[in-house]
């Protein structure tokens, strides 16, 4: 039995990490995430297949302050928000793609062309723009929040390095 496999990259900005191969069988898919504990640095992951985001493995500092603690895990949670919205809104996406292929496709063509498939486009933005302002108003109040956060716990460091 052949064994696929595929090359999984957890990223620290600006070098990588940690490199490892992980199959793609049913049985053996299920790698275990690093350690936030034990890393150095956050940890970005492969990309979703669905919803295209690049999961982040947050590092947890040994001696890391109550505001830090919060900052951390609220990114955390928005990242879980995030990627929560993308997949389900990429999975109605192509669901509905799918759809409109079988419904318009002629029986002599095996698809679309790019100014048919533009009807489907403009027609599945103009029935979600609504969700996308929400989203989008709802992202930039989590990440001022977050600046917030972030810049709270600058000034901290800071004061703290001047005693």
């Amino acid at each position: 039995m052949i064994l696929s496999r595929r090359l999984t990259l957890y990223v620290h900005r600006p070098c990588i990490l940690a490199v490892r191969f992980t199959s793609t069988t049913k049985d053996t898919k299920s790698m275990q995430p690093p350690n936030p504990k034990r890393i150095c640095s956050d940890m970005v992951g492969p990309p979703d297949p669905v919803s295209n985001l690049r999961t982040i493995i947050f590092k947890e500092p040994l001696n890391e302050t109550h505001l830090e603690k919060r900052y951390r895990k609220l990114r955390a949670d928005v990242q879980e928000w995030n990627q929560k919205f993308w997949t389900q809104h990429n999975s109605r996406f192509y669901q509905e793609r799918e759809d409109y292929v079988k419904k318009n496709l002629p029986a002599d063509k095996q698809n679309l062309t790019a100014d048919e498939m533009s009807v489907f486009y403009k027609a599945f933005l103009d029935k979600n723009w609504k969700l996308h302002l929400n989203y989008n108003m709802e992202w930039y109040k989590k990440n001022f929040t977050l600046l917030k956060l972030a810049l709270r716990i600058k000034l901290m460091r800071l004061l703290r390095l001047k005693d």
